[in-house]
């Protein structure tokens, strides 16, 4: 298992605020890390303290292995891409001159590899096009951003709030972006944003922060299956209805209680009420839940929402 990052009861205290409280985050490579919480949770902090552009108050975190306190921090952060809250772009040069100029920053003097870092982002008609950045789109922006931080071949990057403010369209180009990036070039990922339902469609890890502090990871799959539709039917006879279920319901759906069972997924709920009650079964109660995947940030979160 080769992390890519984690952080060890990591804070940063600003006088008596505390940005970031004892967090601890583990991305294992390959990972699409979904980083989620509300505005003012935190998720910038971290970013900032793992690029560099900030010291922690106390904890730890290891890059790529090396731990933060190490002299080779410096080279495992030549091995990220980042863009902090919102790309550092020069809104009177071209697309070109914009890569040409955070080229020369990074020591990189080669034109093929502003053209690969376009291509790739799908902007390969901007490498001679005197079009001033001011004039793209917000979308556009946004992957020219991404174009700068490929420059340096990135094994993991770091997208702070990649998809804010821009249209569906907008949105779907910077998601299959991310995709493509992830299965073609292997690079890893940490995605911040304050809504979790924007990364749903790629994030494979997600991490979930609140007030500075991480209070749950999760994988893709568990998160599906801690949100996924649930019937809770509550009879007189529990053992008996264990017994029937299985007939109906796949056995990994049921979750026997000691006054009935819950099933996930969709079912036949006639069918199997039918049955039910032909076995001389009473149903005493039938409670359905349709949580969403918003439902259960907001469970984790403390249950309330920040504007």
């Amino acid at each position: 298992m080769e992390y890519i990052l984690r952080t060890f009861g990591l804070s940063k205290r600003y006088k008596n605020h505390y940005a970031l409280d004892k967090a601890c985050m583990n991305i294992q490579k390959g990972d699409i890390y979904g980083f989620v919480g509300e505005n003012g949770s935190g998720k910038t902090t971290i970013i900032r303290l793992i690029t560099g552009l900030i010291s922690a108050t106390s904890g730890s975190y290891e890059l790529f292995g090396i731990p933060n306190k190490s002299p080779d921090i410096l080279k495992a952060r030549r091995k990220v891409g980042a863009i902090v809250e919102t790309p550092s772009i020069y809104q009177n040069m071209s697309a070109y001159d914009n890569l040409k100029m955070q080229s020369a920053i990074i020591g990189i003097n080669d034109d093929n590899k502003i053209k690969e870092a376009l291509f790739e982002v799908g902007l390969i008609d901007l490498y001679s096009n005197p079009k001033k950045v001011g004039n793209f789109s917000l979308g556009m922006r946004q992957r020219l951003g991404i174009a700068m931080a490929l420059l340096g071949d990135p094994e993991f990057l770091i997208l702070d709030e990649p998809m804010n403010g821009l249209d569906p369209a907008g949105i779907v180009e910077i998601r299959e972006l991310i995709l493509k990036l992830n299965k073609t070039k292997s690079i890893t990922f940490l995605i911040s944003s304050h809504i979790l339902t924007e990364l749903a469609l790629v994030a494979t890890k997600y991490g979930i922060i609140s007030k500075g502090r991480i209070v749950r990871e999760i994988t893709a799959d568990e998160l599906r299956h801690e949100f996924r539709r649930s019937t809770l039917i509550e009879v007189d006879n529990p053992f008996k209805l264990s017994q029937i279920l299985p007939e109906f319901v796949k056995f990994k759906d049921i979750s026997l209680l000691p006054n009935g069972a819950k099933i996930y997924g969709d079912t036949d709920l006639n069918i199997l009420f039918a049955a039910i009650i032909k076995s001389g079964i009473n149903i005493l109660s039938v409670n359905c839940n349709d949580a969403n995947i918003e439902d259960f940030y907001l469970s984790v979160a403390g249950g309330a929402r920040h504007d």
